[in-house]
């Protein structure tokens, strides 16, 4: 548990980042005259918290396929996106312009979990790289 943990809140920093540039890019593209005050320094934590959430409830304590792993990921991608977009956008009355909107923040929304899984994933192999490294020194030095 504590493992998986350490996981979700590694996520978490790493989505908030890329939240960051992701908000930048979809507020330039979008909205590029609009001006905000300090409280929207907050929507990165939150959004990244809710981003978070579907990580606790699809955890599993046994290996996965490949076959699970990808439908795991696409329905964790699915889940993320309906909840921020639940988040930003329920109770608006739908117009041409919030589709719009709703649209490219779901495509940065993947764009950010494609890049998150792939960071996580480099930083996760370089651990690996340095684990092995240090269990071929250990084995070395056993055998001297």
């Amino acid at each position: 548990m504590k493992e998986r943990f350490q996981d979700v809140i590694k996520s978490f920093f790493v989505s908030t980042v890329l939240i960051n540039v992701a908000m930048f890019v979809c507020g330039m593209a979008f909205k590029p005259q609009q001006m905000f005050g300090y409280e929207v320094m907050l929507y990165p934590l939150l959004y990244g918290f809710l981003a978070s959430i579907p990580n606790f409830f699809l955890y599993a304590k046994k290996e996965r396929s490949v076959k699970q792993t990808i439908r795991h990921e696409i329905l964790q991608i699915i889940l993320i996106i309906l909840i921020i977009e639940l988040f930003m956008f329920a109770g608006k009355p739908m117009t041409e312009e919030l589709v719009c909107v709703a649209a490219g923040v779901a495509v940065s929304i993947a764009v950010v979990f494609i890049a998150v899984k792939g960071i996580l994933y480099c930083l996760d192999l370089k651990t690996a790289r340095r684990m092995t490294e240090q269990l071929k020194q250990f084995q070395e030095r056993v055998r001297e």
